[in-house]
């Protein structure tokens, strides 16, 4: 009886609603699509956002009030990051558009202070109004990625043509036929679950991947040409995951568009292709590229392939499609865990990383863990490349705010770099770690850590006190920023090292233009004090937003160290990760 009146009771509600509230799909507005923008009128769109670029003026554009932006990822506000740097914009981009959902993209290349960088776009217009803009741009670093020659890129005239209708596919098989590339492309080990077409091409960052190149030796299509032989001998093992997001689709062109993140975790750094060959990966650490990615399929085979990437910090989220945790945050208890027990703590975290031994840390209830200011599960990550921990670091441990600060060296592979771990105590145990890893294949300023720094006890006279410290260091971040001056408790015999480069006297670089570069010092957090040696850490995020001409927009995770004698500060240690401009902490 008690489920005959519970149906009955579920009828009868279902009945007094408002017929809207029954008559769409879960997610949708309304069961009647969006015909407010069709295919011209997207492509339109497109062309009216980078006229819009190339102005740096993006009041021109269309907006929704609630449009959201990101660059690389990061949310920012419309205006910023690219937005106010860039010089000029290809004229020839491709733009690819679906007019049943409303989404766009567009690929190509622009300037950015006289600069060549690689940009891609994916836009979604509702109700003639653009409310979701998503870009990839891909800068020329020292990291290893393709870059391509941007003057003479030719894009695949392919994408436009409209194919017969025996050669075309319903959305769903071309959903399942570009879903089966990343299927094809994840722990590539040879086996192939895409139908590729003889002639398919992929153009990635202005370069064609599947054709060698004149004098060209170690790239993948010297190695193999052609997408499915490439896939076959197991070129592209290194992706242990591909997470993507398939949000365009054009039935009549055969054009399916993805955005996304390859997740390299390098857990090895050699494999064997099928056929017996040995490859070693170019990076030794974990790494992730984001990109967005377009798809041509004809006659359900993949012709073409087009794709904007870059690297991020490893397993970093997009914001359209998949959610982020904050960090748990921990109130200090000495009396559960003083500064030998939070020493104790950073140390466990850090030599059981090696060989990926984290089931031996005394972890809390609730743990948060993040990696240049990204989350991820333990167990992932540096866990499965540290292959050596620094026995001589620096810990720097505080009661009051509950976190120790290891500093030192780890080495991935055998490669060199720089770590420090903020260890957050939940009562005896470990709550949190934050870990800033800084390689140096981000380039200057770095040094390679022989050794960790070392700072002994000061005699009771020399030392200052916390709250001293403490001023004395809103005093420096301050200087920084007004850049007119050094602060007043800065030593002359002051050096600032950076990522283990000496950088030299400490008051020569304030009211130059190095400090000028940095438009803002947020998110500071106090992580520890110890007086006994003059030491005081805090965790900031330095954004530098390249409007000056010089450069391009990018933001440094940092861990700066002050070191205090007799009131002064006489040494000044800061680590730090480059990110994509604007991100926040986690």
């Amino acid at each position: 009886m008690t489920k005959l009146k519970t149906a009955i009771s579920a009828i009868a509600l279902a009945a007094t609603l408002p017929a809207t509230a029954l008559a769409q799909a879960p997610g949708e507005d309304s069961a009647v699509p969006d015909a407010s923008c069709a295919y011209d009128c997207l492509i339109a769109m497109v062309g009216a956002h980078m006229d819009a670029l190339a102005q740096g003026d993006a009041s021109r554009l269309p907006l929704a009030a609630d449009v959201m932006f990101t660059e690389n990822n990061v949310v920012l506000p419309l205006g910023e990051g690219l937005w106010a740097t860039v010089n000029e914009v290809d004229d020839n981009g491709l733009a690819v558009a679906d007019e049943t959902t409303g989404h766009a993209a567009w690929f190509g290349s622009v300037r950015e202070n006289g600069t060549p960088v690689f940009y891609a776009l994916r836009m979604h217009v509702k109700d003639g109004l653009i409310d979701e803009i998503e870009t990839v741009v891909h800068r020329r670093t020292s990291l290893p990625a393709p870059f391509g020659d941007w003057e003479n890129m030719e894009h695949f005239a392919e994408f436009y043509e409209v194919l017969p209708e025996e050669e075309r596919r319903p959305r769903e098989r071309l959903l399942a036929i570009a879903d089966a590339y990343f299927d094809t492309v994840e722990l590539n080990d040879g086996q192939v679950f895409a139908p590729f077409s003889e002639d398919c091409s992929r153009l990635e960052n202005g370069i064609m991947t599947t054709a060698p190149r004149p004098g060209e030796q170690r790239s993948a299509a010297a190695i193999a040409s052609g997408c499915r032989a490439q896939f076959e001998l197991g070129l592209y093992r290194i992706n242990k995951r591909i997470r993507r997001h398939l949000p365009l689709v054009d039935v009549q062109r055969g054009v399916v568009v993805a955005s996304g993140f390859f997740d390299h975790a390098n857990e090895f750094d050699r494999y064997l292709l099928t056929n017996g060959n040995e490859m070693r990966t170019a990076l030794k650490w974990p790494n992730s590229i984001t990109l967005i990615e377009a798809f041509r399929i004809r006659d359900a085979e993949i012709q073409r392939i087009e794709a904007t990437f870059t690297y991020v910090p490893y397993f970093m989220h997009n914001p359209f499609w998949s959610e982020t945790a904050p960090m748990p945050r921990f109130a200090a208890d000495s009396g559960a865990c003083g500064t030998s027990c939070l020493t104790g703590l950073a140390n466990s975290v850090a030599t059981s990383m090696q060989d990926n031994r984290w089931q031996n840390v005394h972890w809390g209830e609730q743990v948060g863990y993040s990696e240049n200011s990204v989350g991820i599960r333990m167990g992932e990550s540096i866990w499965r490349t540290v292959t050596a921990v620094d026995a001589a670091p620096l810990v720097v441990a505080d009661a009051e705010t509950g976190k120790a600060v290891w500093i030192g060296r780890i080495e991935e592979h055998g490669q060199p770099a720089w770590a420090t771990l903020t260890v957050a105590a939940d009562g005896n145990a470990v709550g949190s770690v934050d870990a800033l890893i800084r390689r140096s294949e981000y380039g200057a300023p770095y040094a390679e850590p022989a050794a960790a720094p070392q700072f002994a006890t000061l005699p009771a006279g020399r030392r200052t006190s916390r709250a001293d410290m403490l001023a004395a260091g809103d005093d420096f971040f301050d200087a920084i920023i007004i850049n007119q001056g050094a602060p007043a408790a800065m030593g002359s015999q002051c050096n600032w090292f950076v990522n283990g480069q000496n950088m030299g006297d400490c008051l020569a670089p304030f009211g130059g233009p190095g400090l000028a570069n940095i438009g803002a010092i947020r998110d500071r957090q106090l992580l520890a004090v110890d007086e006994e040696r003059g030491l005081a850490i805090w965790r900031t995020y330095e954004d530098i937003p390249a409007t000056n001409g010089q450069g391009y927009p990018r933001s440094y995770q940092v861990t700066e160290m002050l070191h205090f004698e007799d009131g002064k500060i006489t040494q000044i240690d800061a680590y730090t990760s480059e990110l994509p401009y604007g991100m926040k902490p986690r």
